[in-house]
């Protein structure tokens, strides 16, 4: 289901086995941003795989993005080092993405869920392919690697935390063969599953708590 070059990146760094940074002051996440780094450079070790791997520019959205054989088509690719827990995968601008006929240098650097709204109701468009992918390697055992777009993904799991929307299960995940969905079928999954925290999330706020229209200044 993936393009060749994601399939071929996936099975270079299978047997590449790149070496797993050590948490900083107990921080995973500190050891995933040195992660990233070390992908990107073991990629570029291999003379084939080279000029296809692009830096994102600063404060762009994803960690990689590869560039086709046919030399235009280009993939947004977040890299992920995980130990197989549940991660947070939400991302406005990677689904707005993944579900328009935008390009990366047309999206705001960030947005709220109007804007994100607005441009998935304006410009929603079915292009084969063009997902906002992600490449998860295991921390355990760094040649257990996969590359799955959002649309692909089985264990999308709904949380009501605002500042983490939507999470995968990895372990889980790397168990299962990627979903073929229709592009319809992908929208319900995640558009939806937003709706469905954000619904979540206000549901839960007690009624004292939430202001009236036009009440914005009534607490300052």
């Amino acid at each position: 289901m993936n393009p060749k070059i994601l399939t071929d990146i996936e099975n270079y760094l299978k047997n590449y086995r790149i070496e797993i940074s050590e948490d900083v002051e107990g921080e995973g996440r500190g050891g995933s941003l040195k992660d990233e780094g070390t992908v990107k450079a073991a990629l570029r070790e291999d003379e084939k795989l080279r000029p296809h791997i692009l830096d994102v520019p600063p404060r762009g959205f994803g960690d990689m993005t590869v560039l086709d054989y046919d030399m235009k088509t280009k993939y947004v690719v977040n890299i992920k080092t995980s130990i197989g827990s549940s991660d947070n995968c939400f991302s406005k601008i990677g689904f707005v993405y993944a579900f328009t006929d935008l390009e990366p240098e047309q999206l705001p650097k960030s947005m709220n869920f109007l804007k994100m709204n607005e441009l998935l109701v304006n410009h929603k468009a079915d292009i084969p392919n063009k997902d906002y992918y992600f490449l998860c390697v295991d921390k355990n055992d760094s040649s257990n690697v996969m590359i799955r777009g959002a649309k692909q993904i089985n264990s999308w799991v709904v949380n009501i935390n605002p500042s983490n929307i939507l999470q995968v299960n990895w372990k889980k995940e790397k168990k299962l063969p990627p979903v073929n969905r229709t592009y319809e079928e992908s929208y319900k999954v995640l558009i939806g599953g937003i709706k469905k925290s954000i619904n979540g999330y206000w549901n839960n706020i007690p009624n004292d708590f939430k202001m009236e229209s036009g009440s914005v200044n009534r607490f300052i």
